[in-house]
């Protein structure tokens, strides 16, 4: 299959990809760009300091880093985080904050979030790839 489109990558997708979960390198493949929310690195820099192997994951982490494109967020991202945060409140379905902002960079540039967590499914208007 050809490499089509860009991708934004949720933190359970990496982490599938760093354990190795079968299937998980075809999909990455089958995109010509694919991003990390600088969210979603906090929290698997976290998941390295945490690690009872840290130097071993920091490397897994490092070689992971090199064929994506980290997106950083700006003023419209907050912008997004502002309206979806507001939305899933008056609805009483809250995710977690960080969620919050990785969905708020996937909908400030459009584009599709590749996830294993259904509670992204709540945003409206978010794009959603189930990689579970």
């Amino acid at each position: 299959m050809p490499a089509t489109g860009s991708v934004l990558l949720d933190t359970t997708v990496v982490v599938s990809v760093l354990r190795r979960v079968p299937g998980m390198q075809q999909r990455l493949a089958s995109y010509a760009a694919l991003w990390l929310p600088f969210f979603a690195l906090g929290e698997l820099e976290y998941g390295e300091s945490h690690s009872n192997q840290p130097e071993k994951q920091r490397l897994a982490l490092s070689a992971f880093l090199n064929g994506v494109d980290l997106l950083l967020p700006t003023k419209a991202t907050t912008a997004e985080y502002g309206k979806i945060k507001a939305a899933l409140a008056r609805t009483g379905t809250p995710i977690p904050e960080n969620d919050v902002w990785i969905a708020a960079q996937a909908m400030e540039h459009g584009f599709p979030l590749a996830t294993c967590d259904g509670h992204f499914g709540r945003v409206d208007g978010l794009v959603v790839q189930d990689w579970s």
